[in-house]
């Protein structure tokens, strides 16, 4: 495994825990990574603009039914 898919692992683990422990959503996050081996974390909390969030979910069925014409 590359060590880019390593980070990026990390970095959805941090974004669920944070928002299973303190209910908020990150939407963004800085890493700096300094050469005496300190670093620094920061989170952006704002939602990007444009970005709707719906509660509309799709069935089993409605999904099957509107992939089955690829199948033929």
């Amino acid at each position: 495994m590359s060590k880019g898919f390593a980070v990026s692992d990390e970095v959805v683990f941090l974004r669920d825990n944070i928002l299973e422990t303190t209910g908020q959503r990150i939407w963004g996050l800085s890493f700096t990574l300094y050469p005496d081996g300190k670093f620094d974390i920061e989170y952006d909390y704002d939602k990007p603009e444009g970005y709707e969030e719906t509660d509309e979910t799709v069935s089993g069925d409605e999904a099957s039914s509107s992939l089955g014409g690829l199948l033929k």
